[in-house]
């Protein structure tokens, strides 16, 4: 609990209404003597925050906030398919991400070639096949988890390196 204030903020005077504010996990206490214009205020239907003077900063809910370079929004994308600027990805990476598993198969591009390497081609497969499961574990999808882990040790052990 914070202390007390011992004296009005507004004319110095011994307090007898205490005001505490609370934004997130920070608390700040206030005092009035009863004479000073941010009592009265108060009472006349003001926030007490606004009649103080104190300006809090909320955080914007995700996927409802602004991109801090273009000021693209999230419903935006929804409606145009298309990302503002690249500051786009950073503003809005948890809707991004998502939006992008659900577009294509993987989080990682593979491009048009093939590895050359067997073997990177192989731990580039067990490295999404991994992502994969976490996704489905989150998602509590056990079935395709289940799926997956298979994949992942049958590559592990060499198996099932020819398939895709």
């Amino acid at each position: 609990m914070l202390p007390r204030p011992s004296s009005c903020q507004g004319c110095l005077q011994p307090p007898k209404v205490f005001i505490s504010l609370v934004a997130g996990t920070k608390a700040h206490q206030y005092a009035c003597c009863g004479s000073c214009p941010c009592l009265a205020k108060t009472a006349a239907g003001t926030l007490p925050s606004l009649a103080l003077g104190v300006k809090f900063e909320v955080p914007a809910p995700a996927g409802r906030g602004r991109c801090p370079a273009c000021g693209f929004r999230w419903s935006d994308f929804e409606r145009i398919r298309r990302m503002g600027c690249p500051s786009c990805y950073d503003a809005h990476a948890r809707e991004a991400t998502s939006a992008i598993a659900r577009a294509q198969p993987g989080l990682l591009h593979t491009g048009r070639r093939p590895a050359t390497d067997p073997d990177a081609d192989r731990a580039e497969r067990i490295l999404e096949a991994r992502l994969r499961l976490k996704e489905a574990l989150a998602e509590e999808d056990y079935e395709t988890a289940a799926v997956l882990r298979d994949r992942i040790a049958e590559l592990e052990t060499g198996e099932g390196a020819g398939a895709p």
